[in-house]
This record gives structure tokens, C-alpha cells and sequence, in this order.
């Protein structure tokens, strides 16, 4: 079994309300150990617990992001509910890729040492 990384308490956003989440947030483990792999990290039992912000951060808004995916792959016929439900997808969606790059081997495994461990650094050469 999968590590519980966050629960449905940790997601405030009032688009989730009346919905069962369970399913949502075992996936979002998933994700999250997917993760941790592709930054380097090997083993779930090397992701520090409690996470990071913006690794719980990516959880989250995993867990809306996919909620919204279903809900617009439903046969809904108001055009308005379906409308919060794109609209909240594409911006979790938006913010997810944005964490992703944000998030570094030592968020993960919480093993900041120095303010360089925070971010990834990235330069622009120019060859003229």
C-alpha cells in the first residue's frame, strides 16, 4: 500500500465538496512516487514525510485536476457545471506543470541544504 501523503482534509477548494475522493488520492500517491522517481529519488521510502509544501502542493492540485477531467468526460448536458469543471481543470492543470518543474530532489527527500537546493537554476548561453 501506498503512502498517504496527503488526505481530503488538505484540499479546500469548494469543487470537490459532496465528491468521495479516495480514489482521487490513491492515484495521487502514484503520482507523487512517479515523481520522486523521474527527480531521482528511488525508493517511496526516501520521500520525507511530512512533504514539502510544494510537493503537497502537486498533490492537491493532482487530485482537482483529475476530479475535473471526470467530471468533463461525463455526459453532462449543463453547460454551465461543465463549464467550472473545464475552467478548474485547465488551471490546475496549469499549476501542475508549473510545480513540476519547481520541484527538486531535495524537496523531496527533504535534504535542502542551502538556498541553491530550492530551485533548479537555469541560465540562457547566447553563441554569437
Amino acid at each position: 500500500m501506498s503512502n498517504t501523503y496527503i488526505s481530503s482534509d488538505d484540499i479546500t477548494d469548494n469543487i470537490v465538496s459532496g465528491f468521495d475522493l479516495s480514489a482521487y488520492l490513491t492515484e495521487s500517491y502514484k503520482e507523487i512516487e512517479d515523481l520522486a522517481e523521474e527527480k531521482g529519488v528511488r525508493t517511496s521510502t526516501d520521500i520525507a514525510s511530512p512533504l514539502h509544501y510544494k510537493m503537497k502542493r502537486y498533490a492537491i492540485c493532482f487530485v482537482i485536476m483529475r476530479l475535473c477531467q471526470d467530471k468533463c468526460g461525463t455526459n453532462n448536458v449543463d453547460i454551465p457545471e461543465l463549464e467550472k469543471y473545464v475552467i478548474k481543470y485547465n488551471m490546475y492543470r496549469k499549476e501542475l506543470a508549473q510545480l513540476k518543474d519547481l520541484i527538486t530532489f531535495e524537496m523531496i527527500t527533504n535534504s535542502i541544504n542551502s538556498l541553491r537546493d530550492r530551485s533548479i537554476q537555469t541560465g540562457i548561453i547566447f553563441r554569437g
